[in-house]
């Protein structure tokens, strides 16, 4: 199978590399790892070949912000000069440019895959909602018409809004996903699995500048402290392998919610062996990890912290039972791997599901 992947945030290059031709395409040099920008030239390459139908899947990662919007452009210079590497300036400032051509390209197999923490959909990628079999969406409201709001609606969509055809036609393609750990993080966390537990909760996370979720854990860490939880709080960032191992020796590791509600520590922690403590969720989750045989969660505007994470220890067995089942859910659904498989069979089926929907040509004679 041959894949052609463009754009920031890329998944199959790391997954499926001998089968994946990719080009980087984003402001952000410092994420590049030595992959290909997108211009001119390859575009020319990229066009041929699509035109050649030599790719059997084309998954495409859109910008945050379009080429010619001055966020970009500041960001490009940011992520590229002011951190040593001139060189990398005109890829970051023309690639995400460049990327607004690929709605040329021919009708072949393409996803769009949004694992950002931006929870709505800016203007600049509605083509793909036309060009694309499906466009996967990490941090996806429940309510997916919500990803529109002041966007494609000035406010939110109203009900003459989402009866349109367009729109209904375009929102059907919508589906989520999830990050995908990646191999660096999902390495030292299955090597610090099975850990012997030495805390009850652990908890490692920036809170300043991030969601309110976030910056209230302090309130729940003394609430736990006071009610004799042994409480593992980290100070400072920790290098990989020590977060990995304090993972593995909590019973339960605090994961609230930052930027997006989904972040890598749900899954390090499972893979590790400790059942993730989660606020509740707000989007519409790709294979969640199941409330209550995966995971805990708690509301962050209910009082009950310490109430659930005392009933979680009481029974212990259980818990060890909800860490197993967590980590192999994570192994079988989360992965950088187990992700683009995913997407590969949802793209297939899609294609499936809308040959078996067309008419026969002798039904159209008819």
């Amino acid at each position: 199978m041959r894949i052609l992947e463009i754009g920031e945030n890329i998944l199959f290059q790391f997954a499926r590399p001998n089968e994946t031709d990719t080009y980087f395409a984003g402001y952000r040099d410092d994420l590049r790892a030595g992959l290909p920008y997108l211009g001119l030239i390859n575009l020319v390459r990229i066009m041929r070949r699509a035109y050649r139908s030599d790719y059997d899947l084309i998954v495409l990662h859109p910008p945050l912000y379009p080429g010619w919007h001055p966020r970009s452009f500041l960001a490009a210079l940011k992520f590229s000069l002011l951190r040593g590497n001139p060189a990398g300036v005109f890829g970051a400032v023309f690639s995400p440019l460049w990327f607004e051509f690929l709605r040329l390209l021919p009708n072949v197999p393409i996803i769009a895959v949004d694992r950002s923490d931006n929870p709505g959909t800016p203007a600049h990628h509605f083509f793909l909602l036309d060009k694309a079999e499906i466009f996967f969406k990490r941090e996806l409201p429940y309510d997916h018409w919500q990803l529109l709001n002041g966007t494609a609606h000035r406010r939110l969509p109203g009900r003459t809004f989402r009866l349109q055809e367009k729109w209904r036609r375009r929102m059907a393609k919508v589906k989520p996903i999830g990050l995908g750990l990646p191999h660096y993080l999902y390495q030292p966390a299955d090597a610090a699995f099975g850990q012997p537990k030495t805390s009850d909760v652990f908890f490692s996370a920036t809170t300043s500048g991030n969601s309110t979720v976030r910056s209230n854990v302090g309130a729940l860490i003394d609430l736990l402290s006071k009610a004799g939880v042994k409480v593992d709080v980290a100070e400072g960032r920790l290098p990989q392998e020590e977060f990995a191992k304090r993972c593995a020796q909590a019973w339960l590791t605090l994961s609230p919610a930052g930027l997006g509600w989904e972040c890598y520590r749900h899954l390090e922690a499972a893979v590790a062996g400790s059942v993730p403590l989660l606020s509740a969720p707000t989007i519409h989750r790709y294979k969640p990890l199941v409330i209550g045989e995966h995971c805990l969660v708690y509301y962050p505007d209910e009082q009950r912290i310490v109430e659930i994470v005392e009933a979680a220890l009481s029974d212990k067995m259980r818990l060890a039972d909800m860490a197993i089942a967590a980590r192999q859910h994570v192994l079988d659904w989360h992965t950088e791997q187990a992700i683009c498989r995913y997407l590969i069979e949802e793209c297939r089926a899609q294609i499936s599901k809308r040959s078996a929907s067309q008419p026969t040509g002798r039904s159209q004679s008819r």
